[in-house]
Protein backbone atom coordinates (compact mmCIF):
# COMPACT_ATOMS: atom_id res chain seq x y z
CA UNK A 1 0.00 0.00 0.00
CA UNK A 2 1.65 3.46 -0.87
CA UNK A 3 1.61 5.79 2.21
CA UNK A 4 3.00 9.43 2.80
CA UNK A 5 4.63 10.45 5.85
CA UNK A 6 4.28 14.08 6.31
CA UNK A 7 6.25 15.59 9.09
CA UNK A 8 5.70 19.53 10.30
CA UNK A 9 8.90 20.21 12.43
CA UNK A 10 10.39 23.51 14.33
CA UNK A 11 14.01 24.04 14.41
CA UNK A 12 15.60 24.62 18.01
CA UNK A 13 18.06 27.43 16.62
CA UNK A 14 19.04 28.75 12.86
CA UNK A 15 20.79 26.56 11.09
CA UNK A 16 21.92 26.33 7.43
CA UNK A 17 20.61 24.27 4.98
CA UNK A 18 21.93 23.67 1.61
CA UNK A 19 20.14 25.36 -1.29
CA UNK A 20 18.59 21.71 -2.67
CA UNK A 21 17.42 19.52 0.04
CA UNK A 22 16.27 16.12 -1.18
CA UNK A 23 19.80 14.19 0.00
CA UNK A 24 19.00 15.99 3.16
CA UNK A 25 15.81 14.36 3.52
CA UNK A 26 16.85 10.60 2.05
CA UNK A 27 19.34 10.99 4.65
CA UNK A 28 17.14 11.67 7.83
CA UNK A 29 15.14 8.95 5.90
CA UNK A 30 17.47 6.34 6.23
CA UNK A 31 18.70 7.74 9.37
CA UNK A 32 15.33 6.53 11.54
CA UNK A 33 14.76 3.59 9.38
CA UNK A 34 18.56 2.10 10.66
CA UNK A 35 17.32 3.13 14.45
CA UNK A 36 14.53 1.13 14.44
CA UNK A 37 15.65 -1.75 11.61
CA UNK A 38 19.10 -2.00 10.62
CA UNK A 39 18.28 -4.45 8.18
CA UNK A 40 15.52 -2.65 6.24
CA UNK A 41 17.63 0.54 5.66
CA UNK A 42 20.48 -2.33 4.28
CA UNK A 43 17.39 -2.52 1.48
CA UNK A 44 16.92 0.72 1.22
CA UNK A 45 20.62 1.57 0.56
CA UNK A 46 21.19 -1.35 -1.94
CA UNK A 47 22.60 0.18 -5.07
CA UNK A 48 21.22 -0.47 -8.69
CA UNK A 49 17.54 -1.21 -7.64
CA UNK A 50 14.55 0.62 -7.44
CA UNK A 51 13.79 1.99 -4.03
CA UNK A 52 10.57 1.50 -2.46
CA UNK A 53 10.41 5.02 -1.36
CA UNK A 54 10.40 8.74 -2.49
CA UNK A 55 11.02 11.88 -0.39
CA UNK A 56 10.24 15.57 -0.57
CA UNK A 57 12.94 18.40 0.01
CA UNK A 58 12.90 20.47 3.03
CA UNK A 59 10.64 23.12 2.82
CA UNK A 60 10.97 26.26 4.93
CA UNK A 61 11.10 29.59 5.46
CA UNK A 62 14.37 31.45 4.80
CA UNK A 63 15.93 34.20 6.75
CA UNK A 64 18.79 35.30 4.23
CA UNK A 65 21.28 33.66 2.28
CA UNK A 66 24.74 31.79 3.24
CA UNK A 67 27.96 30.77 1.46
CA UNK A 68 26.78 27.06 1.79
CA UNK A 69 22.31 27.58 1.48
CA UNK A 70 19.78 29.36 3.36
CA UNK A 71 19.22 30.19 6.84
CA UNK A 72 16.37 28.12 7.99
CA UNK A 73 14.13 30.73 10.26
CA UNK A 74 13.59 28.28 13.55
CA UNK A 75 9.74 30.73 13.61
CA UNK A 76 8.56 28.93 10.66
CA UNK A 77 7.55 25.30 10.04
CA UNK A 78 9.82 23.13 8.09
CA UNK A 79 8.29 20.35 6.32
CA UNK A 80 9.12 17.08 4.55
CA UNK A 81 7.58 14.14 3.21
CA UNK A 82 8.63 10.56 3.14
CA UNK A 83 6.61 8.76 0.40
CA UNK A 84 6.56 4.52 0.86
CA UNK A 85 5.85 2.11 -2.08
CA UNK A 86 5.49 -0.77 0.36
CA UNK A 87 3.61 -0.34 3.70
CA UNK A 88 5.96 -2.15 5.80
CA UNK A 89 8.55 0.51 5.58
CA UNK A 90 6.06 3.50 6.92
CA UNK A 91 5.75 1.19 9.77
CA UNK A 92 9.02 1.69 11.03
CA UNK A 93 8.91 5.39 10.69
CA UNK A 94 5.77 5.45 12.74
CA UNK A 95 7.10 3.27 15.23
CA UNK A 96 10.01 5.14 15.48
CA UNK A 97 7.88 8.64 15.96
CA UNK A 98 5.72 6.86 18.97
CA UNK A 99 9.22 6.90 20.78
CA UNK A 100 10.37 9.96 19.57
CA UNK A 101 9.44 13.84 18.96
CA UNK A 102 12.25 14.97 17.30
CA UNK A 103 14.95 14.43 14.63
CA UNK A 104 18.47 15.86 14.30
CA UNK A 105 19.33 17.72 10.98
CA UNK A 106 23.14 18.00 10.98
CA UNK A 107 23.77 19.94 14.63
CA UNK A 108 20.43 20.61 15.36
CA UNK A 109 17.14 19.47 17.03
CA UNK A 110 14.05 19.55 15.19
CA UNK A 111 10.94 19.00 17.26
CA UNK A 112 7.83 17.38 15.79
CA UNK A 113 4.96 19.47 15.97
CA UNK A 114 2.74 16.62 13.76
CA UNK A 115 2.55 14.23 11.77
CA UNK A 116 -0.04 13.09 9.00
CA UNK A 117 -0.54 9.66 7.43
CA UNK A 118 -1.64 9.51 3.94
CA UNK A 119 -2.18 5.89 1.75
CA UNK A 120 -4.39 4.32 -0.96
CA UNK A 121 -4.36 0.79 -1.35
CA UNK A 122 -2.87 -0.39 -4.90
CA UNK A 123 -6.56 -1.32 -5.34
CA UNK A 124 -8.10 1.72 -4.08
CA UNK A 125 -5.75 3.57 -6.84
CA UNK A 126 -7.11 1.52 -9.51
CA UNK A 127 -10.75 1.43 -8.47
CA UNK A 128 -11.16 5.54 -8.32
CA UNK A 129 -9.73 6.01 -11.70
CA UNK A 130 -12.01 7.28 -14.01
CA UNK A 131 -11.60 8.48 -17.82
CA UNK A 132 -10.99 12.16 -18.59
CA UNK A 133 -10.45 14.50 -21.34
CA UNK A 134 -7.54 16.38 -19.30
CA UNK A 135 -5.16 16.65 -16.07
CA UNK A 136 -2.13 18.95 -15.03
CA UNK A 137 0.55 17.82 -13.19
CA UNK A 138 2.74 19.73 -11.47
CA UNK A 139 6.47 19.35 -10.78
CA UNK A 140 7.28 20.80 -7.76
CA UNK A 141 11.33 19.66 -7.75
CA UNK A 142 13.56 19.37 -10.50
CA UNK A 143 12.56 16.44 -12.71
CA UNK A 144 14.49 14.90 -15.65
CA UNK A 145 14.84 11.88 -17.53
CA UNK A 146 17.65 9.19 -18.54
CA UNK A 147 17.88 9.68 -22.44
CA UNK A 148 19.98 6.22 -23.57
CA UNK A 149 22.98 6.58 -25.06
CA UNK A 150 23.70 10.51 -24.36
CA UNK A 151 25.38 12.02 -21.80
CA UNK A 152 22.72 14.78 -21.11
CA UNK A 153 18.98 14.25 -19.75
CA UNK A 154 16.07 14.70 -20.85
CA UNK A 155 14.70 17.96 -19.88
CA UNK A 156 10.78 17.86 -20.89
CA UNK A 157 7.77 15.81 -19.27
CA UNK A 158 7.43 13.29 -22.23
CA UNK A 159 3.82 11.41 -21.84
CA UNK A 160 5.35 8.01 -22.73
CA UNK A 161 8.36 8.48 -20.63
CA UNK A 162 6.34 9.50 -17.62
CA UNK A 163 3.61 6.71 -17.62
CA UNK A 164 5.57 4.11 -18.90
CA UNK A 165 8.19 4.42 -15.80
CA UNK A 166 4.98 4.96 -13.61
CA UNK A 167 3.85 1.25 -14.96
CA UNK A 168 7.15 -0.25 -14.29
CA UNK A 169 7.50 1.17 -10.68
CA UNK A 170 3.81 -0.12 -10.12
CA UNK A 171 4.70 -3.55 -11.61
CA UNK A 172 7.80 -3.77 -9.28
CA UNK A 173 5.77 -2.73 -6.10
CA UNK A 174 1.90 -3.58 -6.50
CA UNK A 175 0.61 -5.83 -4.45
CA UNK A 176 -2.81 -5.98 -6.24
CA UNK A 177 -2.88 -5.74 -10.10
CA UNK A 178 0.34 -5.75 -11.95
CA UNK A 179 0.70 -5.26 -16.00
CA UNK A 180 2.49 -7.79 -18.17
CA UNK A 181 5.00 -7.47 -20.93
CA UNK A 182 2.31 -8.00 -23.99
CA UNK A 183 0.10 -5.22 -21.70
CA UNK A 184 3.22 -2.47 -21.25
CA UNK A 185 3.86 -3.19 -24.65
CA UNK A 186 0.02 -2.07 -25.56
CA UNK A 187 0.02 0.53 -23.46
CA UNK A 188 2.79 2.16 -24.74
CA UNK A 189 1.56 2.01 -28.07
CA UNK A 190 -1.70 3.55 -26.81
CA UNK A 191 -0.06 6.46 -25.39
CA UNK A 192 2.11 7.57 -28.20
CA UNK A 193 -1.37 7.73 -30.34
CA UNK A 194 -3.94 8.85 -27.81
CA UNK A 195 -1.81 11.09 -25.33
CA UNK A 196 0.02 14.35 -25.61
CA UNK A 197 0.61 17.21 -23.68
CA UNK A 198 -1.40 20.10 -24.54
CA UNK A 199 0.24 23.25 -23.04
CA UNK A 200 3.16 23.72 -20.39
CA UNK A 201 4.68 26.39 -18.39
CA UNK A 202 8.13 24.81 -17.27
CA UNK A 203 11.66 26.14 -16.21
CA UNK A 204 15.19 24.80 -15.66
CA UNK A 205 16.19 24.58 -11.88
CA UNK A 206 19.86 23.56 -10.45
CA UNK A 207 20.21 21.33 -7.69
CA UNK A 208 23.15 21.55 -6.11
CA UNK A 209 24.00 18.21 -3.60
CA UNK A 210 27.00 19.18 -1.92
CA UNK A 211 29.94 18.39 -4.92
CA UNK A 212 27.60 17.72 -6.96
CA UNK A 213 25.13 19.48 -8.98
CA UNK A 214 21.42 18.14 -11.25
CA UNK A 215 19.87 20.19 -13.82
CA UNK A 216 15.87 19.68 -13.89
CA UNK A 217 12.45 21.28 -14.67
CA UNK A 218 10.18 22.48 -12.99
CA UNK A 219 6.23 23.80 -13.61
CA UNK A 220 3.54 22.31 -14.93
CA UNK A 221 2.11 20.42 -18.07
CA UNK A 222 -1.58 19.62 -19.14
CA UNK A 223 -1.91 15.82 -20.67
CA UNK A 224 -5.05 15.51 -22.82
CA UNK A 225 -6.63 11.87 -23.15
CA UNK A 226 -8.22 10.72 -26.59
CA UNK A 227 -10.27 7.48 -26.55
CA UNK A 228 -12.18 7.56 -23.37
CA UNK A 229 -13.87 4.06 -24.06
CA UNK A 230 -10.15 2.84 -23.55
CA UNK A 231 -9.11 1.18 -20.09
CA UNK A 232 -5.67 2.81 -21.05
CA UNK A 233 -7.12 6.30 -20.22
CA UNK A 234 -8.77 5.12 -16.83
CA UNK A 235 -4.84 3.56 -16.54
CA UNK A 236 -3.12 6.51 -16.78
CA UNK A 237 -5.24 8.82 -14.40
CA UNK A 238 -4.36 6.19 -12.23
CA UNK A 239 -0.90 6.38 -12.54
CA UNK A 240 -0.94 10.09 -12.28
CA UNK A 241 -2.02 9.79 -9.20
CA UNK A 242 0.68 7.35 -8.04
CA UNK A 243 3.11 10.07 -9.37
CA UNK A 244 2.44 11.64 -6.03
CA UNK A 245 3.61 8.85 -3.85
CA UNK A 246 6.52 7.47 -6.40
CA UNK A 247 7.81 10.78 -7.99
CA UNK A 248 8.99 10.33 -11.80
CA UNK A 249 12.30 10.76 -13.60
CA UNK A 250 15.67 10.49 -12.04
CA UNK A 251 16.87 10.60 -8.71
CA UNK A 252 13.31 9.82 -6.87
CA UNK A 253 14.90 8.86 -3.64
CA UNK A 254 17.20 12.27 -3.64
CA UNK A 255 13.62 14.67 -3.81
CA UNK A 256 13.83 14.75 -7.69
CA UNK A 257 10.51 14.67 -9.67
CA UNK A 258 7.95 15.56 -6.78
CA UNK A 259 4.94 15.59 -8.54
CA UNK A 260 1.21 16.45 -7.94
CA UNK A 261 -2.08 15.67 -9.47
CA UNK A 262 -4.24 18.89 -10.76
CA UNK A 263 -7.40 16.95 -11.88
CA UNK A 264 -9.25 18.74 -14.55
CA UNK A 265 -11.99 21.62 -13.57
CA UNK A 266 -14.05 20.82 -16.70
Amino acid sequence: MPVEIGLETYAEKPVVLPFFTGHVARGLLLHIVRMVDPSASGLLHELNVSKPYSVTPLRFRSRGRAEGGYVLDPMFPCRVSFRFLKDEYATLLLSFFQKQNSVLVFDTVFRIASLSVNCKSYEELEKEAGAVDTFRLSFRSPTYFASLGSGFHWMFPDVVKIFSGLMRCWNLFSDGRRFGKEEYVAYREWLGKNAGVSEYELWTRLAVMKSKKATGFVGWATYELKDKDSEWNRITCMLAKYAEYANVGGNKTGGFGVTKLIPSSH
